[in-house]
């Protein structure tokens, strides 16, 4: 669990820092493009690479664990730890950190949970209590309320949204004054902006200890007031009126002694003042950013697809070599059945112990190399008559018991079978160890 997080922070880290770095060259660009960019960003925090995976699984990108790598694989299992830190780990600190105490860290963060999402709440309960309490604007449409309370112009509300309005901002700014100030307010409606923030703010208080998380939120903020301003000017306001709009709310704000809707409102002021006062449209984003845009969304999509499929493969065969290694010295237990049934061998397996039960060698052969029964040929009848309770004891435990694979079994058998019933086992042609040996019979697992 632990490891999963690690590698789930750091791979929303990089593709972070990547969203932002392509930001950089769409300055020029429309802000509504830029907060669509920081919203993916956002959203990666809370769609793990595991998901990738498996839509990377379901394509058939994976290969078996115990299969070669292929050369895309081994480059991905160079950069694994870029790709996946976790796996950098030794295998002897995993297998000693399964019984760590990780519950002050779970108390810690659900606390900081707790506060911001407390903090979260009591906003959007105060916003709906607004909207409740503010009556209708005289002469203005249905969605536009006035409120006594000493806030800004804003938005509430995600679904059926209304404008909030400050009761005595409409007699301090002019007509046209006013009018671009609605619609800026309309702009946030029109584009969903409160649901994104509620998006943003969910992020922040599961990943509250993240840097980048509050980093993501301030652009989204700034980006998507940016993206309104321009688009109010595009609609054809006139930028010395809406500028004066906004530093009229700002002064109403300050003598309503409502200092929060000072800071909310003018986070960034001073910019946004000169960015409509220039009143210089976006650039149209053109055939070649379009294109890079469109090849590094691709690679952006494709890396953690691929990332997710390796990185998948990458744990497996860490933990296949952990339990192989563990299986080294285990202690193996072999009780003749009395009986002959026929059913299905039985694998459990605990943190001690591994038990097959009601097996024959030939169908052991099979569980251990992944293949069929049928598949195992050699040696003759004894290998389905008697069946047998296999029980091998290590003395550390094994990591990740439920994630155990058959495959780890393989050097086990051979060695059981080599010393107990004098088997060698060839796969292609090719004896596995213990070999050499004068052997009474050989089997052959079909691969």
């Amino acid at each position: 669990m632990i490891q999963a997080l690690i590698d789930h922070l750091w791979q929303s880290t990089l593709f972070g820092v990547a969203i932002g770095s392509i930001t950089l060259f769409l300055r020029r660009n429309s802000a509504a493009l830029r907060h669509t960019l920081w919203l993916l960003a956002t959203l990666k925090f809370l769609v793990p690479f595991s998901v990738l995976y498996l839509l990377g699984a379901t394509a058939g990108l994976l290969a078996p664990v115990e299969s070669q790598p292929s050369f895309l694989g081994v480059a991905f299992d160079a950069a694994t730890p870029v790709v996946s830190p976790a796996l950098a780990l030794s295998v002897a600190p995993a297998a000693s950190m399964h019984g760590a105490p990780w519950w002050p860290l779970l108390c810690t963060w659900c606390l900081g949970t707790l506060l911001v999402a407390r903090r979260w709440w009591r906003g959007w309960r105060a916003a709906d209590s607004l909207s409740r309490a503010a009556q209708p604007a005289p002469g203005a449409a249905a969605d536009v309320r006035i409120t006594t309370a000493h806030i800004e112009p804003s938005v509430a509300r995600v679904f059926h949204p209304l404008v909030l309005l400050p009761a005595a901002l409409p007699g301090r700014l002019t007509p046209a004054q006013f009018a671009a100030v609605l619609a800026h307010e309309r702009e946030h409606i029109a584009r969903r902006d409160n649901l994104t923030a509620h998006l943003q703010r969910l992020v922040e208080a599961l990943f509250w200890f993240h840097p980048l998380v509050w980093f993501i939120g301030l652009q989204l903020r700034e980006e998507r007031e940016r993206a309104c301003d321009e688009a109010v000017l595009a609609r054809g306001h006139d930028a010395a009126d809406y500028a004066g709009g906004i530093l009229e709310v700002c002064r109403h704000c300050a003598t309503a002694h409502a200092p929060d809707a000072v800071a909310a409102l003018a986070g960034n002021l001073t910019q946004r003042i000169r960015h409509i006062l220039a009143s210089t449209p976006p650039l149209s984003l053109g055939f070649l950013k379009a294109a890079a845009l469109t090849a590094c969304t691709v690679v952006v999509a494709l890396l953690p697809l691929l990332a997710g499929a390796v990185d998948d493969i990458a744990r497996r065969r860490v933990l296949l070599s952990a339990h192989m290694h563990v299986l080294e010295d285990a202690v193996i237990y072999v009780r003749p059945l009395p009986h002959t049934a026929g059913t299905e061998p039985l694998l459990s397996v605990g943190g001690n112990e591994i038990t097959i039960r009601n097996s024959s060698l030939r169908e052991l052969v099979a569980l251990a190399y992944g293949v069929k029964p049928h598949e195992v040929t050699g040696g003759g009848n004894w290998l389905d008559q008697p069946r047998y309770d296999f029980r091998a004891v290590v003395a550390q435990g094994l990591a990740e018991p439920e994630d155990f694979q058959p495959e780890a079994l393989r050097g086990l058998v051979n060695k059981l079978l080599g010393s107990r019933f004098d088997l060698e086992i060839h796969v292609n042609q090719q004896c596995q160890a213990p070999c050499g040996r004068d052997a009474q019979a050989q089997v052959h697992a079909a691969r």
